[in-house]
């Protein structure tokens, strides 16, 4: 039979101090790298507001959507490409969809992209021409990139520089006359 000694008390406590300074030293660098990739730094701002506005408001917003789409028929054209009626129901799909879906991917190309809104009234079918709109590129995951264009005429082209290949939500709003309509669209720049 082979005899083991046991450990030392002095080699269990340099053990267990060991283990102990390692495991807060990973608490502590996790916390510095959290902190250091802006985690909860960015608010969200679906429908250029914050989420406690969007919360209170749900259903103004919803509604004023629905009497703005009965009135008005609004497309963007991004590098010449249609990208069809603006709604917001792209809001309810993840991110990674973005990857199987044949509709409304590679929108966006890097650097400069050219802009165009085309708004026309369903009861005439003539196309509006003063507009208030404000429309905002961003990324999901952070605000540093953000790109924001207002648009005043929808005869005029508008230029916006894409500075990053990655995910883009693309969203705006359009004001005819007091009705405002709302829009969200997830896509990716190339």
């Amino acid at each position: 039979m082979s005899s083991k000694k046991p450990l030392s008390k002095r080699t269990i406590y340099t053990i267990f101090l060991a283990k102990f300074a390692f495991s807060l030293g990973l608490i502590f660098w996790t916390i510095k790298m959290t902190l250091g990739a802006g985690v909860g730094l960015d608010d969200d701002n679906t429908f250029m507001s914050s989420y406690h506005t969007v919360d209170d408001n749900y259903n103004k917003i919803i509604t004023s959507n629905n009497k703005f789409e009965k009135l008005y028929s609004t497309h963007l054209v991004i590098n010449g490409k249609d990208i069809g009626q603006l709604t917001y129901d792209d809001i309810y799909l993840s991110q990674r969809i973005i990857k199987k879906r044949t509709i409304r991917k590679n929108i966006l190309k890097l650097n400069e992209n050219d802009i165009k809104l085309i708004v026309k009234n369903k009861k005439t079918n003539e196309t509006v021409k003063d507009v208030d709109s404000t429309i905002v590129f961003t990324m999901p995951s952070s605000h540093k990139f953000d790109k924001t264009v207002k648009i005043s005429n929808t005869n005029e082209s508008y230029k916006v520089n894409i500075g990053k290949i990655s995910y883009w939500n693309i969203m705006g709003s359009v004001n005819i006359n007091g009705n405002t309509g709302h829009f969200y669209i997830k896509t990716n720049a190339k």
